[in-house]
């Protein structure tokens, strides 16, 4: 039988600690657009998963080359 792999979850301050950004910089990337909106628990926290946690990534990458419209 076939194995599916399951996205890993994260919290916001599991994504804020591994890409050394604040819980604030994480909402407005969530708020402008630049990361899609995050699942959200029963208690209505925010859920992210590794395509956010990518998307992190190719945003600061590109921030760092000096992209003037990101």
């Amino acid at each position: 039988m076939p194995t599916t792999s399951l996205p890993n979850k994260y919290r916001a301050k599991e994504i804020s600690d591994l890409l050394d950004i604040s819980k604030k910089t994480l909402y407005s990337l969530e708020d402008r657009g630049i990361i899609p909106p995050a699942d959200r628990d029963w208690r209505g926290w925010r859920i992210y998963d590794d395509t956010h946690l990518e998307a992190i990534r190719e945003y600061q990458r590109q921030k760092a080359v000096g992209r003037e419209d990101i």
